[in-house]
C-alpha cells in the first residue's frame, strides 16, 4: 500500500516562490490521492493566500491553507504534526524545490527501518546544483550546530549516513515518534529547532538518516548579508537551552561551565555584543521552563549520551565560522551589505 504523506510548508511573504515549491510536491512520483499539502502562512502581507487558493484549484493533490499569527516556523510545523492524518509528515520550506523522486526515496528509508524517526537527503544550492547546502546536520561539543558537508561537491556523498539532525528545509518524519519526543520547541523562533529535536529523538532511541537519492534544491539568495541582532539572539539562546534540556547529568556538569565561558567570551569578542549577552541572561531567567522540558526529555530517554550522541561529536567548532553572516559563504555566493530579511518577533 502506498504510504500517505502530508507536506507541511511554513511560509512568510514568499508568494512568487510558492508555485515552484508546491508544484514540485504535486509532481512527485507518487499517487496523487496519497499526497496532500498544508500551507501554514505566518501572516504574510503579500498575495500568498490568493496564490495558494489558485494552486489548490490547479494542482493534482489536495491543498489546505491556514493563516496564523507570525509566531515562527516551529509553531507552524507543530500544527502540521498535530493535524496529520497521514502515515508520514514532510516539512518543506517555501524556497525549496523537490526532485520528483524525493518522496519515494525518503519513504523507502522510513518503511525499511522502524527505528528511523526522520529522513532527509541531499540539499543542494539551486544556483549550483553541484554544491551541497546540507547532507544532514552536525553538532560540536559546545552545542554549536552546522549543516554537514556545506560547500562540498554534491557528488562527494554517495552513501546513506546516520546523523543527529536534518535540515527542515526538506525532511520526512514519522509523526508519532516526533510528537512523543515533544515536537518542536515552540520558544525556538529561529535556529537550532532541528538540532534540539534530533537530540531528543536520539536519547529516546530513535535514529535520523540522510540518503543520497533524495534530492532537493534550495533557492537561496547568492548574496549574503549580516545577521540581524535578533537572529543572533535566538541562535545563542536556543543553543544553550538545547544543551540544558537534552544532555544527561554527566555531560551537563561540564557543558554548563564550558558553554557559559564560551558564551561570555563570544559576547565580548563578537558583535552584536548585547544580543549575545541578553541570550545568556534569557536562559537564566527562563531556567524554570527549560527544566520542565528537561524533565520531559529525560523521562523519554532510553540511551545514554555516550551511545546516542557521542559517536556524532567529532569537533568543538564548525569547519567554517559564520563570521556574522546569515549563511556560510560557499562557491557562487558573495558577501554584500544586505538587510537581513528574516522576520523575528520580540524576544520571547
Amino acid at each position: 500500500m502506498t504510504a500517505r504523506v502530508l507536506f507541511v510548508v511554513p511560509t512568510f511573504n514568499r508568494a512568487p516562490e510558492l508555485p515552484r515549491t508546491l508544484g514540485a510536491i504535486a509532481r512527485q512520483n507518487w499517487r496523487a490521492d496519497a499526497l496532500a499539502i498544508f500551507v501554514v502562512d505566518n501572516s504574510s502581507t503579500d498575495s500568498t493566500g490568493e496564490i495558494v487558493a489558485e494552486l489548490g484549484r490547479t494542482l493534482r493533490c489536495r491543498v489546505d491553507y491556514l493563516r496564523k499569527a507570525p509566531e515562527g516556523p516551529t509553531i507552524a510545523r507543530n500544527l502540521g504534526l498535530r493535524r496529520a492524518d497521514a502515515d508520514y509528515v514532510a516539512f518543506v520550506d517555501s524556497d525549496v524545490e523537490l526532485d520528483p523522486d524525493w518522496t519515494a526515496a525518503t519513504v523507502a528509508a522510513l518503511d525499511g527501518d522502524p527505528r528511523l524517526a526522520q529522513v532527509g537527503g541531499k540539499l543542494v544550492f539551486a544556483h549550483d546544483r553541484g554544491v551541497l547546502n546540507s547532507y544532514g546536520g552536525s553538532i560540536g561539543r559546545l552545542g554549536l550546530a552546522w549543516d554537514h558537508g556545506e560547500g562540498a561537491p554534491a557528488n562527494s556523498e554517495t552513501r546513506d549516513r546516520d546523523v543527529l539532525w536534518v535540515n527542515t528545509a526538506a525532511v520526512l518524519m514519522r509523526p508519532q515518534a516526533v510528537l512523543a519526543a515533544g515536537g518542536f520547541d515552540e520558544r525556538f523562533f529561529y535556529g537550532y529547532e532541528e538540532a534540539d529535536l534530533g537530540l531528543r529523538l536520539a536519547i529516546a532511541g530513535w535514529r535520523t538518516r540522510v540518503v543520497p537519492n533524495a534530492l532537493a534544491m534550495h533557492h537561496v539568495d547568492v548574496r549574503i548579508g549580516v545577521s540581524h541582532p535578533d537572529v543572533v539572539f535566538h541562535y545563542t539562546k536556543n543553543r544553550v537551552r538545547m544543551g540544558l534540556k537534552c544532555l544527561g547529568w554527566g555531560w551537563l556538569t561540564w557543558f554548563v561551565p564550558a558553554t557559559l565561558a564560551y558564551g561570555i567570551a563570544d559576547a565580548l569578542l563578537h558583535r552584536p555584543h548585547a544580543a549575545r549577552l541578553q541570550a545568556l541572561l534569557w536562559n537564566v531567567r527562563e531556567i524554570g521552563d527549560t527544566w520542565r522540558l528537561r524533565r520531559l526529555a529525560q523521562q523519554g530517554r532510553t540511551l545514554p549520551d555516550r551511545v546516542a550522541i557521542a559517536p556524532f561529536l567529532n569537533n568543538w567548532f564548525p569547519p567554517q565560522r559564520l563570521g556574522g553572516l546569515r549563511r556560510r559563504a560557499v562557491h557562487g555566493t558573495a558577501r554584500e551589505a544586505l538587510p537581513d530579511d528574516r522576520v523575528v518577533p520580540r524576544r520571547r
